[in-house]
């Protein structure tokens, strides 16, 4: 089923400030709880600490867990540009669950090399409050993504 107008009002938000390197966030779209996930894995296994880890959590989890992720896109992909597909939304008792691609373009840090990502999304949504972010990129992408971060 496609997307309510809401849910698609919210992503194209997010999308936007993405898009303008902003790392202001509308109050309410995440919690401090909110969980970030890559290829199916939390970013708190990433950090290489325990998960309860408060250190670990207020780093990966939340607005701040956004604002880390989003800050590391952009260093390795300076002009970076996100465009999305057709989201669809199901509900499964009073979780809405939504999912849909987008489109990572720009320039790989240092080399100017184009970068052309297809990044999938799956939202987990609970009165309308984001609890979950499942992104999956390829992992070729993703490592020359990586490799473009460390660059000077």
């Amino acid at each position: 089923m496609a997307a309510s107008q809401a849910l698609t009002a919210l992503i194209d938000n997010l999308i936007a400030l993405f898009n303008r390197a902003s790392m202001d966030l509308p109050d309410g779209y995440f919690t401090r709880h909110t969980q970030f996930l890559l290829n199916g894995v939390p970013f708190e296994e990433m950090l290489g600490r325990p998960a309860s880890d408060p250190l670990v959590l207020m780093l990966a989890r939340g607005p701040a867990g956004y604002r880390f992720t989003a800050k590391a896109v952009q260093h390795a992909i300076p002009d970076a540009r996100l465009q999305r597909g057709d989201l669809s939304e199901r509900t499964d008792a009073d979780v809405q669950i939504l999912s849909g691609e987008c489109w990572l373009s720009g320039h790989y840090r240092a080399t100017q090399e184009p970068a052309e990502l297809l990044i999938g999304v799956e939202m987990m949504l609970r009165g309308g409050v984001i609890e979950r972010v499942d992104t999956r990129i390829d992992p070729v992408a993703l490592a020359r993504l990586h490799d473009a971060r460390l660059r000077v």
